[in-house]
């Protein structure tokens, strides 16, 4: 596909879907909303009727034989995302899938094979990565900023009450803190240091009653004096900060994850012996889900590689994977 507007379906009526990513698909300027499907059709109609969607449907597979349906959305539980991003590419279909990607990183090598075979785009929806703030921060610590880099601390949490119908939370949807949070601590870990942590040394605490981890924390080594320090959790008042210190300085960005809707700013603190300065940059308000819905409707259309593709999603899944297992087994876990 090398013009006009991209096509999407939506495979959910899920929260994040009609607050963030509807909403996106309809300012996106290559791309059209027409259909969303839900297991509920009477769901699906209302959700059309609210968000001015043309067509709803009461099955996924309908809406994927659906042949002006070019590019899908899947905000889908976790268990869920392994069999309908595969179903979809079968059906030719280029996915944006929500996080996390998949279960685990076997699955997640499954679904990026699924897309190639099918020669259709995959993306997962990290939204964070298309935020200028980032592009400005790299480009601050490249050009030595804060002198040579040696952290990255992360921090993202926000209370949920212990619901077992909430997915964030079911076991059986393989919800939990590690994914919903903890994803996005390892990404942009990975996304400072440019490179894959050597090890990582994990711990999350269960919530017994509800058989998912609630609250954890990590440590990633990116070689000799670079390491990345993240906590993330279900049972700590609201909090997104990335700090990236180097030898010579820091660089602060508040709410790092989710968009602004305010103007905001990037605090950069530099020591020596003697002085202090601190210096802050204006950071505007950027809907960074409409860039995402931008980005892979330009990937379709042959203008633009994919921000966070498929083989992205595998590394974080790979690191994902080794910081649960160094969590059950308590101990420091090497990544291939």
């Amino acid at each position: 596909m090398n013009a006009g507007a991209v096509r999407w379906g939506i495979l959910s009526t899920a929260k994040i879907a009609r607050e963030k990513v509807a909403p996106a698909v309809h300012a996106a300027r290559n791309g059209v909303l027409r259909a969303v499907a839900s297991r509920d059709v009477g769901r699906a109609q209302a959700f059309a009727r609210e968000l001015e969607i043309p067509t709803a449907y009461g099955s996924y597979d309908e809406l994927l034989a659906d042949d002006a349906i070019d590019a899908v959305y899947i905000p889908l539980p976790t268990s869920l995302h392994h069999r309908w991003v595969i179903t979809a590419a079968e059906a030719g279909k280029h996915v944006l899938c929500d996080k996390p990607f998949a279960s685990d990183a076997r699955q997640a090598e499954q679904m990026v094979a699924a897309c190639a075979a099918a020669d259709v785009q995959l993306i997962e929806g990290f939204m964070y990565r298309y935020d200028p703030r980032h592009q400005r921060v790299r480009e601050l610590v490249t050009a030595g900023a804060i002198g040579d880099l040696r952290r990255v601390r992360v921090v993202f949490s926000f209370l949920i009450a212990p619901d077992p119908s909430n997915v964030r939370l079911s076991a059986e949807l393989d919800g939990g803190v590690w994914g919903d949070l903890g994803c996005y601590c390892v990404s942009i870990s990975r996304l400072y240091m440019q490179q894959e942590p050597a090890w990582i040394q994990a711990s999350l605490e269960d919530d017994d009653e509800l058989g998912v981890d609630v609250d954890g924390s990590a440590i990633m080594g990116f070689g000799p004096q670079r390491r990345a320090l993240v906590d993330f959790s279900f049972i700590a008042a609201a909090q997104q900060r990335l700090e990236v210190a180097g030898t010579e300085g820091r660089i602060v960005v508040p709410q790092c994850f989710i968009p602004l809707a305010r103007p905001g700013v990037i605090r950069i603190e530099r020591r020596s012996d003697q002085t202090e300065a601190v210096e802050e940059l204006p950071a505007e308000p950027f809907n960074t889900y409409v860039a995402e819905v931008e980005n892979l409707g330009a990937a379709i259309r042959g203008e633009a590689q994919p921000r966070v593709p498929g083989i992205e999603a595998v590394r974080n899944m790979r690191v994902l994977d080794a910081l649960r297992t160094s969590a059950r087994d308590g101990r420091r876990v090497p990544i291939a």
